[in-house]
């Protein structure tokens, strides 16, 4: 009750949806940090979501949950995976791969776009605040864009809200271009909600 009401009675989101051609050549960035990734553990949490991070809000931490819970449940075609700092094996970037197939309730739920059955999704980037600024996000991002290729996806697409300036950099640096425009509202405190997805023109200037 306290989260509808927080809602209000009319809320809308805008996000850009941002893709990749996995089949043009593309070097992918370096982070500052020597990084390497690998399945989630659940033994990462702690580090990637400490409970002194006053910067991690209440609905960040309920959303990873869902997540977490969502792909255990079988309801997604999905892969987790963490960057860790190699200095020191820190966890420090959490990220999921998502193909074609999840469940269409949780399309529904989440205002997901459907995907082909050569696209990939990448879902739910988050740095830890002590390793934001060290370019690690565009690094993964790049990174399991090519293990998608490797699962034979020919496009990763993302969706990043219009707002979220440093995330919209680091897409790009990552060789991802926004095609695509999603509109989410909701009423009467989330009761009713609807999406609209709008293709944009391609931003890239070879297309």
């Amino acid at each position: 009750m306290r989260r509808r009401i927080k809602e209000g009675f009319h809320g809308r989101q805008v996000s850009i949806g941002v893709r990749r051609d996995l089949s043009e050549p593309f070097t992918a960035p370096s982070a500052r940090v020597p990084l390497a990734v690998r399945p989630f553990r659940t033994a990462d949490l702690p580090a990637l979501f400490p409970l002194t991070d006053a910067e991690i809000g209440a609905q960040e931490r309920e959303d990873i949950a869902w997540r977490l819970e969502m792909v255990e449940r079988g309801a997604f075609s999905s892969r987790c995976f963490v960057a860790v700092d190699e200095r020191s094996d820190t966890p420090c970037h959490i990220q999921w791969l998502t193909e074609a197939g999840y469940s269409e309730v949780i399309r529904r739920a989440g205002a997901l776009p459907t995907l082909g059955r050569e696209e990939a999704m990448l879902e739910n980037a988050y740095t830890p605040s002590a390793y934001r600024g060290l370019g690690i996000m565009p690094a993964v991002t790049a990174l399991l864009a090519e293990r998608a290729a490797v699962l034979g996806a020919r496009h990763v697409v993302a969706l990043i809200d219009e707002g979220n300036v440093p995330s919209l950099k680091g897409a790009r640096r990552a060789g991802f271009w926004p095609y695509m425009v999603r509109v989410r509202e909701q009423y009467c405190y989330g009761l009713i909600r609807s999406a609209r997805f709008m293709p944009m023109q391609a931003a890239k200037p070879s297309d």
